[in-house]
C-alpha cells in the first residue's frame, strides 16, 4: 500500500515535470513563430525595396510573384503579371533566356526590349536561374528572373559611341594624317584613315615604337609634354620633320585639347610638304645667272605663294573644326561625365528620385553632342564640295517623327506644349540626310529658343511659292525670344557663324542655320523667316514637287 502512494506521488511530480516542459517548449515555439514573422517581415521589405526588379516563376513558366521594383521597371500593376504566361511574351528576344530554366541551365539577356503590356521601348539586363521557394505553404520548383533597368546608361553609352564615331569620320575628311596620343604613356589613342594609309592600323600601341622606329619619345613631344600642366588646351605649336623611311617631308602641328573622356590629350596633325621642300631646294641650287632660270624661279615662288594661301585656308578650316570641338563638345560631354562622376561616387547615398534627376539631363547633353557633332560633319563636307546631292522618293513625315523622338526630352525637361499638324503624308523627291539636316535643326533652334512652359507648333501643307510653284511648306513656330531684323539680314546675307544663346544658356554655334539655308537651296527651294523680338519666330522652308 505504500509502495502504491509512493509510485502515485512519483507519477503526479512527472506529470507536472512534463507540464512545465511543454509550457517552456510552448514559450519557446511562440518566440520562435514571432522571430519568424518578423524575418518573413523584415525578408519581404528588403524584398520589395531592392533596386533591382525580381520575378518568381514555376516550372511552366507562370508568375508567381514579383517586387515593386520589378513593377516600377515596366509600369505596370501587380494584378497585370501575376499568373501570366512568360512563354507568351511578345518580344521573344527574351525568351531563350527564361526557357533555360526548363533545362535546368542559368540564362542571360542584356539588350533592347519592347514590353508586352505598354508601347515601352527599354533597354534590360536579365539574369535567371532555377529557384525553389516557399509560396502559400507550399514548395514551388521554378526559377528567379533578376531585371535591372540600363536604359539611360545605354543612350548615354550610346551617345559617346556616336560622339567619337561623329569626329572619326570629320577627321577622316581632312587631308592630313591626324592622331591622338596619351601623353601619360605615348600610347595612340585614335587615328584618322589618311593616318591608318601611311602608317597602317597602330591603335593602342606606343607612338615613337610605331611610328618612326625608336626607343625613346621624340624630342618634340618630350618637351611638350614636359610643360604639359603649364599648356592650355586650344594652344598649337607647329614644326617640320623628315621621314628617312619614305624620304619626305612633313609640317606637324601639334597641341593639346580635351578628348572624349575628359582627358588632356595631345592631337597632332602632319602635312606632306616634299613638293615644297623640293622647290625650295631647287630654288637655292638655280643659277641666277641665266634670265630663263630667273624666270621658272619667278614661276616656282608663285607657285608656292599659291599652296602656302591653300595651306592657310585648309588651316583655317581645321582650326575652326578644332576650336568647335574643342570648346563647344567640352559643354555637354563635360556634363554627361560630370553626373556620372557624381552617380560613381555617391551611389549608395542617392535615392532613385536624386538619381533619376542627375540622369534625365544627361540625354540633352548627349543630344546636344550629337547634333553639334553631325551639323559638323556635314557642314565640313559641303565647304570642301564633298557633299553628294542623291534625289530619292521619301516620305516627309517619318523624318519629322524621327526628330521629334531625338528632341522628345529636350521638350520634356523645359515643359514646352508642342502642336503637330504634320499627320498629313507627303511625298518628296530629295536627299534624305539633307532633308533629315534641316527638320533637326529647325526643331533644335525651336527649343533652345523657346522659354519654359512656351509652345511650338509643327506644320505642313500644299502651297504655292512666290514664283507660282508647288512646293510641300515645313513650318515651325515658337513663342521664343525672336530674331531682330538685322540679325535676319545676317543670316540671309552671311556665311559668318552667326548665333546667339538660347533661353536656358544653351550655346550655338551657327552651323545650322547655314546647312539649313544652303541644303534646301540645293533642292531648288528656299528658306521664310518671321520674327520680332521676344515675342516669336516662324521659319518656313518650302520643297518643291516637281
Amino acid at each position: 500500500m505504500k509502495v502504491c502512494k509512493l509510485m502515485k506521488i512519483s507519477n503526479i511530480k512527472k506529470i507536472k515535470t512534463l507540464e512545465e516542459e511543454n509550457k517552456r517548449l510552448h514559450d519557446e515555439l511562440r518566440l520562435i513563430k514571432s522571430d519568424f514573422k518578423l524575418l518573413y517581415k523584415r525578408y519581404s521589405e528588403i524584398f520589395h525595396i531592392i533596386p533591382i526588379g525580381v520575378l518568381l516563376f514555376d516550372q511552366h513558366l507562370k508568375v508567381i510573384e514579383t517586387n515593386k521594383t520589378f513593377l516600377e521597371i515596366f509600369h505596370i500593376e501587380q494584378a497585370q503579371i501575376i499568373n501570366f504566361n512568360l512563354a507568351e511574351i511578345s518580344d521573344k528576344r527574351i525568351l531563350p533566356a527564361f526557357l533555360q530554366i526548363k533545362k535546368g541551365f542559368e540564362g542571360f539577356y542584356d539588350g533592347e526590349y519592347r514590353t508586352t503590356f505598354k508601347k515601352l521601348d527599354l533597354y534590360i539586363s536579365v539574369h535567371t536561374k532555377p529557384f525553389s521557394f516557399e509560396y502559400e505553404d507550399e514548395i514551388i520548383k521554378g526559377g528567379i528572373a533578376l531585371f535591372k533597368d540600363i536604359t539611360e546608361h545605354t543612350l548615354a553609352e550610346s551617345a559617346v559611341n556616336k560622339s567619337y564615331d561623329t569626329f572619326q569620320r570629320v577627321t577622316d575628311n581632312v587631308n592630313a594624317v591626324i592622331y591622338v596620343i596619351d601623353p601619360a604613356n605615348y600610347k595612340i589613342l585614335f587615328m584618322n584613315s589618311k593616318a591608318n594609309q601611311v602608317f597602317g592600323e597602330k591603335v593602342g600601341k606606343i607612338c615613337y615604337k610605331e611610328f618612326f622606329n625608336r626607343t625613346n619619345s621624340c624630342e618634340t613631344c618630350q618637351v611638350n609634354i614636359l610643360k604639359e600642366k603649364n599648356t592650355s588646351i586650344g594652344i598649337f605649336s607647329e614644326t617640320e620633320y623628315f621621314e628617312e623611311k619614305t624620304e619626305q617631308w612633313f609640317q606637324l602641328s601639334y597641341g593639346f585639347i580635351e578628348w572624349i573622356d575628359n582627358r588632356k590629350v595631345m592631337l597632332l596633325t602632319s602635312i606632306d610638304i616634299s613638293e615644297v621642300k623640293k622647290t625650295q631646294k631647287e630654288y637655292i641650287h638655280q643659277s641666277k645667272e641665266f634670265e630663263d632660270a630667273l624666270q621658272k624661279l619667278t614661276q616656282q615662288n608663285e607657285h608656292i605663294n599659291k599652296q602656302s594661301e591653300e595651306l592657310k585656308v585648309s588651316g583655317a578650316i581645321k582650326d575652326t573644326m578644332f576650336s568647335i570641338i574643342a570648346h563647344d563638345l567640352r559643354g555637354p560631354v563635360g556634363n554627361i561625365t560630370t553626373a556620372l562622376d557624381i552617380i560613381r561616387d555617391d551611389i549608395n547615398e542617392l535615392n532613385k528620385d536624386e538619381i533619376l534627376d542627375i540622369i534625365k539631363p544627361l540625354r540633352n547633353s548627349a543630344g546636344a553632342a550629337y547634333n553639334l557633332l553631325v551639323n559638323l560633319l556635314f557642314w565640313a563636307k559641303n565647304e570642301s564640295g564633298e557633299t553628294f546631292f542623291i534625289k530619292d522618293e521619301i516620305l516627309l513625315n517619318d523624318i519629322i517623327d524621327d526628330v521629334l523622338i531625338l528632341f522628345g526630352p529636350n521638350i520634356e525637361t523645359k515643359n514646352i506644349n508642342l502642336t503637330d499638324h504634320t499627320d498629313k503624308e507627303y511625298f518628296i523627291s530629295a536627299d534624305e540626310h539633307m532633308v533629315n539636316t534641316i527638320i533637326r535643326n529647325l526643331v533644335s533652334n525651336a527649343v533652345k529658343y523657346t522659354k519654359e512652359n512656351g509652345k511650338i507648333i509643327l506644320d505642313t501643307k500644299e502651297t504655292r511659292g512666290k514664283d507660282g510653284k508647288q512646293f510641300i511648306k515645313f513650318s515651325v513656330e515658337d513663342d521664343g525670344i525672336g530674331i531682330s531684323d538685322e540679325n535676319i539680314s545676317k543670316i540671309f546675307n552671311s556665311k559668318e557663324f552667326f548665333s546667339t544663346y538660347g533661353t536656358n544658356k544653351e550655346k550655338g554655334t551657327g552651323i545650322g542655320i547655314i546647312l539649313i539655308k544652303d541644303f534646301i537651296e540645293k533642292h531648288k527651294g528656299y528658306l521664310e523667316i518671321e520674327s520680332e523680338s521676344n515675342k516669336g519666330t516662324k521659319i518656313s522652308v518650302f520643297f518643291p514637287l516637281d
